[in-house]
This record gives C-alpha cells, sequence and structure tokens, in this order.
C-alpha cells in the first residue's frame, strides 16, 4: 500500500471543498469517526474495511466524495443506500468472469411467451426466473460497498471482502453488462487511495469551467483518462 499522509489529504479537500467553483461548500465536509464508531460498523457488516478507506474515515471525513457512512436510528450504512445494497459485506467479493457467465446465462434463459400455452403459465415461469435472475445479478456485487452513486444507475464500488479485497470498480450495469476493475497506471485495480488521490489532484487542478469542459472532453476521447473512466475498452 502507498504511504499516505492523511492529514495532508483532510486539509487539502477541505481547501477543495471550500472553494467556490466546486459547488461543494455549501453541503460542507462530514465530519471524521472515531476508531469506536468504524469498529462498530465494521461488527455490524461482519468486516474489516481496507486500511486505506478507514484511515480516510478516521481522519479526512465519513463523506465528502463519497456516500457518507452514518448511524441512523438502529444501524449504520452509507448514504442513499438500497436496503439490499449491503447485507452480505462479510460474503466474499466473486471473481469476475465466472459471475459474469452466471449472469449471462441466466438471462439468456428467459421464458419466452410463445413456449408456454397461457398468459398464467407463462407469467407464473416469467416469475420464477427473474427471482433467480436478479438474485444471480445482486450477488456480482456481494462483498463490495456502493460506495458512490455516479447517477444514471452507475455506482463506483469498494471492495471489502475476497481476494479482491481493497480494489474500486465500477458498475455499468444501468447500460450493459459491465462490472469492472477501474485500473490505475499498471493497468492493475486501482486502491481506494490510489482513486482518490487521482480525484483530488484532478479536482485541483481545474479551476475555470472551460478546463472542465476540456478536460472532460479529452476524458471522453481517451486522453489523460483519470481513473474513475478506465472501466470500459480503456
Amino acid at each position: 500500500m502507498q504511504a499516505v499522509n492523511w492529514d495532508q489529504v483532510r486539509d487539502r479537500t477541505v481547501a477543495l471543498f471550500a472553494r467556490p467553483d466546486m459547488g461543494l461548500g455549501r453541503r460542507g465536509l462530514p465530519d471524521v469517526l472515531s476508531e469506536t464508531q468504524v469498529r462498530q460498523a465494521e461488527e455490524q457488516f461482519g468486516v474489516e474495511f481496507p486500511e486505506d478507506y478507514r484511515q480516510y474515515l478516521l481522519r479526512v471525513s465519513a463523506g465528502g466524495r463519497v456516500r457518507e457512512l452514518r448511524f441512523n436510528s438502529s444501524r449504520w450504512d452509507w448514504d442513499d443506500a438500497r436496503p439490499e445494497d449491503h447485507v452480505k459485506l462479510h460474503v466474499p467479493f466473486p471473481d469476475h468472469a465466472s459471475a459474469l457467465t452466471a449472469s449471462e446465462d441466466a438471462w439468456d434463459r428467459q421464458p419466452k411467451r410463445d413456449d408456454y400455452i397461457s398468459d398464467a403459465t407463462y407469467q407464473t415461469a416469467y416469475d420464477a426466473w427473474q427471482e433467480i435472475a436478479y438474485a444471480i445479478e445482486a450477488a456480482r456485487a456481494t462483498g463490495a460497498v456502493f460506495l458512490n452513486d455516479d447517477g444514471c444507475g452507475f455506482y463506483t464500488l469498494l471492495v471489502v471482502s475476497g481476494p479482491m479485497r481493497g480494489t474500486m470498480w465500477f458498475d455499468g450495469r444501468a447500460t450493459c453488462d459491465r462490472l469492472n476493475p477501474l485500473l490505475n497506471d499498471d493497468r492493475q485495480a486501482a486502491t481506494f487511495a490510489e482513486w482518490y488521490l487521482h480525484w483530488l489532484a484532478h479536482e485541483e487542478s481545474l479551476t475555470t469551467p472551460e478546463q472542465r469542459r476540456t478536460a472532460s472532453e479529452s476524458w471522453h476521447a481517451g486522453v489523460a483518462r483519470p481513473i474513475w473512466f478506465r472501466w470500459f475498452n480503456s
């Protein structure tokens, strides 16, 4: 793991959130969590968070660039998480290729109306298939936190269980079947620290709307593509 001065990262993050051009200051940067609070969350989910994300929670913020981890009424969870998102964080994140194959096989078995003698028998078969297919699809993200809502049904995930623990993935299943790792400069699955620090440095370097527009056009064209764009054909 790369050595990170998280106190310095905190200072940089606070300064970034205070910049008028970011449009972030009005929301404010959530406070950090205590060691006791982080341990409570870990115990609830049955996992130990990757060390770099743990340090972020303890020394930078409980949220900010990512969904805020907070205690609501009776349990810990991330802001706006769906009830089903994090019930199996302790279950190892699956092998990517095998999980994708299982998903594709399930969707290929979708019942066709012409194969059934009535609407009722078709609906029964369809409902049974749908329950299985949705469970197989949901299993592709077990062991991972839906850490950032990227809009339009896209999410950035942090794996917290299994062999890929500590790596960042992009969930593009809103428009395709892809759930792919985000790649660092060595073309390996990026860690939370690599992903966050790359974002922080990019945001610090862009201070005008024109710079942001030009950078976005370049990234979509594959030029100097940042880590959070490196998930598909990159």
